[in-house]
């Protein structure tokens, strides 16, 4: 009975210790949840809270310009027009045949009778048209710097800036007296001045002559063998005068007015680049995620990155961050933008979706992405609370665990 006694004495003994515990953790669980109660500050999240980024957005000199998507907004996006070549478009050119220095020239001449001109390799009386004329090719040559071709018994005729029937007539006049009835024919064999060069990733980089009723910028890439790439993915440059301007290839292709007329000098690039945008935040999947075809909307957007996270996100705070071209900004909003927030051309934009109804799912499948654009999906503020009861649960786990081993160790000890 005593030994019993002197038992129970030493059990209950721990008890005021384990009231110092207690008090202990207390201390510790106040100070965890006056510290979250204040703002979640100590709290891990995935990136900053919807509360976070609209207090930036509303700061006396707000870092962008946060833009709450609606019907109004959507109409003033969709009315701006990527970059194109439509600035660039000119008339069909006039058919040219005009000769420059450094194309190679073609020259065949014909006579009646014998004269200068031996008989036609071949020929026979049996083919009557051919009876009496003779023919020979002059070798192909290169306009040279001073403009003039060499042809036998004519001497120099001059060739650039003259058209194929002007420089005909030049070499007829000057063989009259020689020849017997001359007729001659001139051709272009290959040109360098009026030519574009088509060069990246296609499959016959190089440089092409202009046909003398005008090429389009597709002929241009259907001739370099085409892109190398699906339509979709490559980006076609068209550097033309120091001025260079891009578009993609499938919006050439679906968009006529952009299949211009080509310059000579005309530089013309394939890129192989497809477009993508990154997700991050409370959703199933953080990643990049490619556009599967030529457009991309932040519904398909989310869709592919596994939706928003159930246990995670905020259907209010989801966002698409990217860069506005400057002339973009009268269209979202009344007052001017602060000149700190344009670098360049371009300035910050945050636009903000609300999933949390219909409406807002619908604009979502009609806002479209766009190339390196930023999706961001924010906690819920319950999730907040969510890691404080987390928190609440590790230290009374932890205390639980070390006076039961407490007890037992004592236990034992009788």
């Amino acid at each position: 009975m005593i030994k019993t006694l002197r038992s129970s004495s030493l059990i209950f003994g721990q008890i005021p210790r384990a009231r110092i515990a207690w008090r202990t953790v207390a201390v510790c669980l106040a100070s965890a949840a006056s510290m979250t109660l204040a703002g979640c500050s100590t709290l891990s999240t995935a990136g900053p809270m919807t509360a976070s980024i609209n207090r930036e957005a509303t700061d006396e000199a707000p870092p962008f310009l946060l833009i709450p998507v609606n019907r109004v907004v959507l109409a003033e996006l969709s009315n701006i027009t990527p970059e194109s070549f439509r600035p660039l478009a000119v008339a069909q050119p006039a058919p040219d045949s005009v000769i420059r220095v450094g194309d190679m020239i073609s020259v065949t001449l014909w006579e009646y009778g014998s004269g200068l001109l031996g008989p036609i390799p071949g020929s026979s009386l049996s083919s009557p048209e051919l009876v009496g004329a003779q023919s020979a090719t002059v070798p192909n040559q290169t306009v040279d710097q001073s403009g003039t071709i060499m042809v036998p018994f004519a001497g120099e005729i001059r060739a650039a800036g003259q058209s194929t029937r002007q420089v005909q007539k030049a070499i007829i006049a000057a063989l009259r007296g020689n020849a017997n009835q001359t007729q001659a024919l001139v051709q272009i064999v290959q040109t360098n001045e009026n030519a574009v060069t088509v060069t990246g990733d296609v499959n016959r980089p190089g440089r092409f002559p202009l046909a003398s009723s005008g090429t389009r910028l597709l002929d241009a890439i259907s001739t370099a063998g085409g892109g190398s790439g699906k339509a979709r993915d490559m980006l076609v440059q068209l550097g033309r005068a120091g001025i260079v301007r891009s578009a993609r290839l499938a919006a050439v292709q679906t968009d006529p007015a952009q299949n211009i007329y080509l310059n000579a000098g005309d530089v013309i690039t394939l890129d192989h680049e497809p477009q993508s945008v990154v997700v991050l935040g409370a959703t199933n999947k953080n990643d990049l995620v490619p556009f599967g075809r030529t457009s991309l909307s932040l519904a398909e957007t989310l869709g592919q990155s596994g939706g928003l996270d159930d246990r995670l996100a905020n259907p209010y705070g989801v966002y698409v961050l990217r860069y506005e071209d400057s002339a973009v900004a009268p269209k979202l909003q009344t007052g001017p933008l602060p000149d700190y927030l344009v670098t360049g051309k371009t300035f910050p934009v945050v636009y903000q979706f609300n999933l949390k109804n219909a409406d807002g799912l619908l604009l979502s499948q009609s806002f479209m992405m766009r190339d390196h654009d930023l999706v961001y999906v924010s906690d819920s503020p319950s999730v907040q609370i969510l890691k404080l009861t987390g928190l609440f649960n590790s230290f009374a786990s932890i205390f639980k665990n070390n006076n039961f081993n407490a007890f037992n160790n004592n236990f034992r000890d009788q």
